[in-house]
C-alpha cells in the first residue's frame, strides 16, 4: 500500500472559536427561537415568490423566473436546515418537536407553493419566449413545469384545492408515522440464563434492573442479540418487540396515507400512487418496477431456496429434535452468523476487534482522499449539536480553499434518529452574485459507543454501512451542480443510492481492508489473512435470501401504492411467505415501522435498481484497481459533480464509457449473468 493513506488528515485546523461553516446553522436554540426562525424564513420566501408572481410577462428572463423559483426554494432550505435537522438529532424532546414541526410547515409552503396558479403562468409565460435554453437550465425549466402539472394546475381551481388540501394532510401524517418510529420506546428484560451466547462486552454495558438486564429495540442492542443469543425463545419475544415497534399508533396513520396518496393522484389523473410517483424516476412506470421485481425473483428462486434448506439443516443440528423444521423471523439473523461461523469460521464479534471506529473512521477518510483527489481537516472548536459530533472541512488535495463541510455524528443516544443516514444541510449552487455556495452535510449513525475498558468496535457490516453513507457524503459536498435542484445527490430516486453502493466494495477489497483494520489493542496489527480468505469466500453467503428480503420491501411497497390493500399487516405476510421465503410472526406488524414507507413511497425497488448500476460501474475499479486516481477522477466528474444536472442515464454512460449492464450485479450476489 502506498503512504497515501497516512496522509495527516486528522491535523487540526489553526484554532478558531466557536466555528460554524454556515451562518444559516444555528444548534442549539430554543424551541420557540426555532420555530420563530422557521416561520420567519417561510414568510420572507411567500414575500419573494409574490414579487415572481407580479413581473409583467414582457419582463420575464430566465435570471428572474425559473431561476428565481430555485433560489426561493434552496435558500428556505438552507435558511431552515438545522431548525428541520435538529428533530433527528437534538438530545432535547422540545427542540425534536418543534423541529417535526417546522419540517411539516415547510411541507406544507413546498404544496402551496407548487400549487399556485399564479407561478404557474409566470414560468409559462417565460417558457412561451422559446429562449432556446440548453443543459441544465432547460432540464430546470422542464422540470419546474412538470413540479407545476403533478400538483394539479391542469385541473379546476376546485380540484386544484382538493389536491393540495390531500398534500397538506399528507405531510402532517407522514410527519407522524416518522416521529412514532423515532420516539417508540421498549424493551424486554432477561435474565442471564435468557442472554447465553451473547458476548461479553455485549452484556457488561447492558443496564441491570430488578436483577434482570435491558435489552432495548435500537439496532446496536437488536442485531447482535439476534445474531448472537442461543436461546429461541429469547429471540422470539425480542423479535416481536421490534416488529411491532409504533404498531398502535401507526396502523390507522398508514392506512389514512395510502387511502390520502390514492385519492390525490387519480384526482390528478394517475390511476395510483405508484403511477404517479414513477413518472419522474428512471423506471417511469409500474409495470417496468414489477418486471425487474419479477425478474429477480425468478433468478433467485433456487438459490433462496437452497439457502433456507441449509438453514434448516443447520437449526436442526442445533436443535435436534426440539427444532420445529421451519425459519423463523426470529432464527435467520442467528443461523446465518451461526452458518457463517461453523462453515466459514467467521465470528463477527472477532473481526470487530480489528475494526475501532477511530481507526476505521481515520483510514476511511483517507481511502476517499486518495480515490477523489481530496483533503479533509478536523475543524476545533466547531459549533456542534452534541460533544460527540466532529465537523471536517473537504479541500483539494494540492490544498486552496474549502470546497465544503462535513459533519460526523457516529453513535446513539436517546430520541436520536435510529438508522445511518446522510443529512444534506447547506446545498451546494451558483448564487446571483456568481460565487458557488460551499455544501455541508452530516453523516448520523448509530454505531457501538466507546466502552470503559475498549473503543467503539466496529462490525464488518458497519463498515460497510459507513463507507455507504459517505459515499453519500461525497456526492452531496463535492457537487459543481449550477442549481439547488440538481445539487449533490438530488438525482432520481432509483438513481441516488447507486454512487454509495458502488463504494460498499472497497470493504471487500483485501488492499483496502488491510489498511482499514488494526486490532484495538495494537493498531499495527492487521486483520489476519486467514480471516480475511474466510470473510471473502463468505461474502455471498445467504446472498439470496438477503436480496429477496430486499425484493420484499420493494413489492410491498408497490402493492401499498397500487390499490392498497383493506389489511396491510395480512398483505405484507402473503409476500413475505412467497417473496422472502420467511414468514413473518404471527401477531406482528413491520409495516408500521417500515420507515421508508414516508419519502420513498412507491420507490423502495430503487435499492436494488441502483444497485444493478452500482455494481456495472464498480465493475471498471475491479479491472483497473479499488483507488485507481485517474477511474476516481472521472467517477468524481461525471457521477458526484453533476448530481441532477443532467438525465442519470447520460452520466452512467459517461462514466462506463458504454450501455449499462446486469452482469456485474448477478455475478456479485453468486448468480451466473445470462449468456448473451
Amino acid at each position: 500500500m502506498k503512504p497515501l493513506f497516512l496522509l495527516a488528515l486528522l491535523a487540526p485546523l489553526a484554532s478558531a472559536a466557536a466555528f460554524v461553516p454556515s451562518p444559516d446553522l444555528r444548534f442549539e436554540p430554543a424551541p420557540q427561537e426555532l420555530l420563530e426562525n422557521c416561520r420567519s424564513a417561510k414568510k420572507r420566501a411567500e414575500a419573494a415568490l409574490e414579487a415572481v408572481a407580479r413581473l409583467p410577462a414582457s419582463g420575464r428572463t430566465f435570471d428572474n423566473t425559473p431561476w428565481a423559483l430555485d433560489q426561493i426554494a434552496s435558500g428556505l432550505t438552507d435558511q431552515t436546515a438545522s431548525d428541520t435537522f435538529l428533530k433527528y438529532v437534538s438530545v432535547a424532546p422540545a427542540v425534536r418537536e418543534a423541529g417535526n414541526e417546522c419540517e411539516t410547515l415547510l411541507g406544507q409552503f413546498a404544496v402551496d407553493m407548487y400549487s399556485r396558479e399564479d407561478l404557474y403562468r409566470a414560468l409559462k409565460e417565460y417558457a412561451g419566449k422559446g429562449e432556446g435554453l440548453t443543459g441544465e437550465a432547460r432540464r430546470l425549466v422542464d422540470k419546474e413545469l412538470l413540479d407545476f402539472k403533478r400538483s394539479g394546475l391542469e385541473l379546476s381551481r376546485e380540484k386544484r384545492r382538493e389536491v393540495a388540501d390531500l398534500r397538506k394532510r399528507l405531510v402532517e401524517l407522514e410527519a407522524v408515522f416518522g416521529k412514532n418510529i423515532n420516539e417508540y420506546k421498549d424493551y424486554a428484560l432477561f435474565d442471564a440464563a435468557e442472554l447465553a451466547g451473547l458476548p461479553e462486552d455485549f452484556v457488561a454495558r447492558l443496564e441491570p434492573v430488578d436483577g434482570k438486564y435491558k435489552v432495548g429495540l435500537d439496532y446496536p442492542d437488536y442485531f447482535p442479540f439476534m445474531e448472537n443469543s442461543t436461546n429461541p425463545e429469547a429471540r422470539r419475544v425480542l423479535e416481536a418487540k421490534f416488529n411491532n415497534r409504533a404498531a398502535l399508533q401507526n396502523l390507522p396513520v398508514l392506512k389514512d396515507v395510502l387511502a390520502l396518496r390514492l385519492k390525490a393522484a387519480r384526482l390528478l389523473g394517475y390511476s395510483t400512487h405508484a403511477h404517479f410517483i414513477l413518472e419522474d424516476r428512471m423506471a417511469k412506470d409500474p409495470s417496468t418496477v414489477a418486471g425487474f421485481i419479477a425478474r429477480l425473483r425468478k433468478k433467485l428462486k433456487a438459490l433462496g431456496a437452497s439457502e433456507l434448506e441449509t438453514l434448516l439443516s443447520l437449526k436442526s443440528d442445533v436443535e435436534g429434535r426440539a427444532s420445529d423444521g421451519k425459519l423463523h423471523a426470529w432464527d435467520w439473523r442467528f443461523y446465518d452468523n451461526q452458518l457463517k461461523k461453523t462453515k466459514y469460521s467467521v465470528d463477527s464479534q472477532k473481526i470487530k476487534e480489528y475494526f475501532p471506529a477511530d481507526h476505521v473512521t481515520e483510514q476511511m477518510l483517507g481511502v476517499y482522499q486518495t480515490l477523489l483527489g481530496l483533503k479533509f481537516r478536523r475543524v476545533p472548536d466547531a459549533v456542534t449539536w452534541h460533544p460527540d459530533v466532529t465537523l471536517y472541512e473537504i479541500t483539494e488535495a494540492s490544498g486552496g480553499e474549502p470546497i465544503a463541510y462535513f459533519y460526523l455524528d457516529l453513535f446513539p443516544r436517546d430520541g436520536k434518529y435510529k438508522h445511518a443516514a446522510a443529512f444534506s444541510l447547506i446545498v451546494g449552487r451558483r448564487l446571483p452574485d456568481g460565487r458557488y455556495q460551499r455544501p455541508v452535510s452530516a453523516m448520523v449513525a448509530n454505531f457501538d459507543k466507546p466502552a470503559k475498558n475498549r473503543p467503539s468496535l466496529l462490525t464488518h457490516d458497519e463498515v460497510e454501512t459507513f463507507f455507504h453513507e459517505f459515499g453519500h457524503i461525497m456526492h452531496q459536498t463535492l457537487t459543481k451542480a449550477r442549481f439547488g435542484r440538481f445539487s449533490g445527490s438530488a438525482t432520481a430516486r432509483d438513481f441516488v443510492e447507486a454512487p454509495s453502493q458502488m463504494l460498499e466494495n472497497w470493504v471487500w477489497d483485501r488492499e483496502v481492508l488491510m489498511v482499514l483494520s488494526g486490532h484495538y489493542l495494537d493498531r499495527s496489527r492487521k486483520l489476519p489473512d486467514e480471516i480475511l480468505g474466510k470473510m471473502l469466500a463468505a461474502k455471498n453467503v445467504n446472498s439470496g435470501l438477503a436480496t429477496s428480503r430486499q425484493l420484499l420491501f420493494a413489492a410491498v411497497d408497490q402493492l401499498y401504492h397500487g390499490k392498497p390493500p383493506a389489511d396491510t399487516t395480512a398483505a405484507y405476510a402473503r409476500l413475505a411467505s412467497s417473496v422472502s421465503l420467511i414468514p413473518t410472526s404471527k401477531g406482528t406488524h413491520p409495516e408500521a415501522s417500515f420507515g421508508h414507507l414516508m419519502g420513498y413511497d412507491s420507490g423502495y425497488y430503487g435499492y436494488l435498481w441502483s444497485k444493478v448500476y452500482a455494481e456495472d460501474m464498480y465493475s471498471l475499479f475491479k479491472a483497473a484497481g479499488a483507488l485507481n486516481p485517474q477511474l476516481g477522477r472521472r467517477y468524481r466528474v461525471e457521477i458526484l459533480e453533476k448530481g441532477g444536472s443532467r438525465d442519470e442515464m447520460e452520466s452512467l454512460k459517461a462514466f462506463l464509457l458504454r450501455e449499462p449492464s446486469e452482469d456485474a450485479f448477478l455475478e456479485s450476489i453468486g448468480l451466473k449473468p445470462a449468456k448473451s
